[in-house]
C-alpha cells in the first residue's frame, strides 16, 4: 500500500524559543508536514534544548559549536513510522544527513545550510558527501545562498555577478541525477522563498532535490508564504509506503473554561440532560456515566467550532498574505509591503494563542508531575547533577589534588 506525506524545507531564522517552536510546529502541522528539514534554527553544541512536541517527537540536530547563527535539524512526524539506521552531522552545523527505514523501505534524507561566501564550493563537497552517504529513496533539501537560475528565480533586473556559479551549480547537480522539484514541475514559472529588505528583492533560495529516476514519486510541490521568517517554506508532496494509523486520545481543552459565555453553554447542557433523564427505570450510576459521554460530545462540538473560527482567519491572513507578496513581487511598492507587514503581524498575535495554550499545558505538566518520582522529574536531577559533578580539585596554590 502507499501513501502520501509531504516534505518542508524551511529556514526558520532561531528556534531558541518555546513560542517560535510551538508556532513553527503549528505552521507544519497545519500544512500535514511528516518529515521538516530546518535552517538556522541556532542551536549551539551542548545548548540543544530537549523539544519534545506532542506532532513531532523524532528530532535530529546539527548545532553550531560557538555562533548561535547556524544549525541545522530534522523534526519527524510522530505518525510516521521512522527508524534511524544512522546519520552524518557537520562540525560547523551546516548540515545533517540521516538515514532509516520506513517500512521495508530505506530512505535518506540530507539538510543542508551554505555560507554566504564561496558558496559553489562548500555545495559541490557536500553533495558529493550526501550522494556517496545516501541509499533508497533520496530526499536533499535546504537553502544554498545560491539562485540556479538568475533570470528565473530572482526579481533582480541586473546582471548577478554569481551567474557563473549559478551555472555550475547545475552541473554539478547534473552529474549526480538529482533534479530541482519546483522547477521540474513549473519550468518556466517564477516565485520565490527570500526578500532580501536591504535590496528590495526576491530568490529563490531554499530547494528540495530528488534523483531523477524518483520524479515520479513527487506529486505536488509548492512555496509557501513569508510569515515566521524572512524565508518561505517549500513544500513537496511524496509517495511512499503506508504508515500506520495511531488511536488518538482526547482531553479536555482546559482553555474553554476561561470564557463565560463557554461555561454558560457547558452548564445549560448539563441541566438539559438531567432535565431530560428523569425517568426511575434508570439508575443513578448509569445516568451519571452517561452525563460523562454528553458532555465529552459538547465540549468536543465547542472545541471544534472555536478552532474552526480560529482557523478561519488564519487561512484568511495567509491567503491575504500569499496575495500582497504576490503583488508585491511584480511591484516593489511601499505601501503592498506595510500592508503585508501589518498582515503578518495580525497573524502573529493569532499564533500566540497557540503558543500560550502550550505554555498552560507545560505548566499543568510540571505541577502534576514536578514533585513526583517520574521521568520528569529523573530528567531534572540528572541534569543538575551534570552540572554539580566535580571534575577536579584545586589547592590555595592553584595545583590539581
Amino acid at each position: 500500500m502507499m501513501a502520501d506525506t509531504i516534505f518542508c524545507s524551511f529556514n526558520v531564522k532561531g528556534l531558541n524559543t518555546p513560542e517560535k517552536c510551538s508556532q513553527v510546529c503549528r505552521l507544519l502541522h497545519r500544512h500535514q508536514v511528516g518529515v521538516a528539514l530546518l535552517q538556522e534554527t541556532h542551536f549551539r553544541q551542548n545548548h540543544v534544548p530537549r523539544l519534545s512536541h506532542h506532532i513531532y517527537s523524532q528530532w535530529f540536530h546539527s548545532p553550531s559549536p560557538s555562533s548561535a547563527s547556524k544549525g541545522v535539524s530534522v523534526a519527524v512526524h510522530r505518525n510516521l513510522s521512522f527508524t534511524l539506521c544512522t546519520s552524518k552531522t557537520d562540525p560547523e552545523g551546516r548540515f545533517l544527513f540521516i538515514k532509516g527505514t520506513i517500512g521495508s523501505q530505506i530512505y535518506t534524507n540530507g539538510n543542508m545550510y551554505a555560507p554566504n561566501v564561496r558558496q559553489l564550493e562548500w555545495l559541490a563537497d557536500v553533495i558529493d558527501y550526501f550522494m556517496d552517504f545516501a541509499e533508497g529513496c533520496i530526499i536533499l533539501g535546504g537553502g544554498t545562498n545560491l539562485v540556479a537560475d538568475p533570470s528565473r528565480d530572482s526579481s533582480s533586473t541586473s546582471k548577478s555577478p554569481s551567474s557563473g556559479n549559478s551555472r555550475r551549480l547545475v552541473v554539478k547537480l547534473k552529474s549526480h541525477a538529482l533534479a530541482d522539484t519546483w522547477r521540474s514541475f513549473y519550468p518556466q514559472g517564477r516565485d520565490y522563498s527570500f526578500f532580501s529588505h536591504p535590496h528590495q528583492t526576491y530568490h529563490r533560495l531554499d530547494y528540495l532535490f530528488v534523483p531523477s529516476n524518483q520524479l515520479h514519486l513527487c506529486i505536488t510541490t509548492q512555496i509557501g508564504s513569508i510569515t515566521l521568517s524572512d524565508h518561505a517554506p517549500v513544500f513537496l508532496k511524496y509517495s511512499l509506503q503506508g504508515l500506520p494509523r495511531q488511536s488518538k486520545k482526547w482531553r479536555l481543552n482546559c482553555t474553554l473554561l476561561d470564557s463565560e459565555p463557554q461555561v454558560q453553554k457547558i452548564a445549560a447542557s448539563l441541566k438539559e440532560y438531567f432535565a431530560l433523564n428523569t425517568s426511575p427505570e434508570i439508575s443513578n450510576g448509569i445516568r451519571w456515566k452517561a452525563h460523562k459521554l454528553v458532555v465529552r460530545g459538547h465540549l468536543i462540538a465547542l472545541s471544534a467550532h472555536i478552532a474552526r473560527v480560529r482557523r478561519a482567519k488564519i487561512d484568511a491572513l495567509h491567503t491575504r498574505i500569499q496575495t500582497l507578496e504576490a503583488k508585491h513581487k511584480k511591484s516593489s511598492s511601499p505601501q503592498v509591503l506595510a500592508q503585508r507587514t501589518e498582515a503578518r503581524n495580525e497573524l502573529q498575535a493569532l499564533l500566540n494563542v497557540y503558543s500560550a495554550k502550550a505554555f498552560l499545558s507545560s505548566q499543568c505538566k510540571y505541577y502534576a508531575h514536578g514533585n513526583k518520582s517520574t521521568k520528569l522529574l529523573f530528567a531534572q536531577i540528572r541534569k543538575r547533577k551534570a552540572k554539580s559533578f566535580i571534575t577536579r580539585i584545586k589547592s590555595i596554590q592553584a595545583t590539581d589534588l
